[in-house]
């Protein structure tokens, strides 16, 4: 069951960064205005979004082991 949540947020990690990628990649094609601070927010979210999933599967594996105690 641990592995299976593990798995999901990883899954889940790697949609968003690949949708993020497609936006950007999108907005530089169409020449949207303001598709510079779009490319600024996608490498902010391409470090922190797998940084946000370790946080939470940390959390999750703490709040796991503080129940079964």
């Amino acid at each position: 069951m641990k592995k299976n949540k593990k798995a999901s947020a990883a899954i889940l990690g790697v949609i968003i960064l690949i949708l993020l990628y497609l936006t950007t990649l999108v907005t530089a094609f169409l020449n949207i205005p303001n598709w510079d601070k779009l490319f600024q927010a996608s490498l902010v979210a391409t470090i922190g979004v797998p940084i946000l999933l370790w946080i939470y599967v940390l959390i999750y594996k703490k709040w796991q082991e503080r129940n079964d105690d």
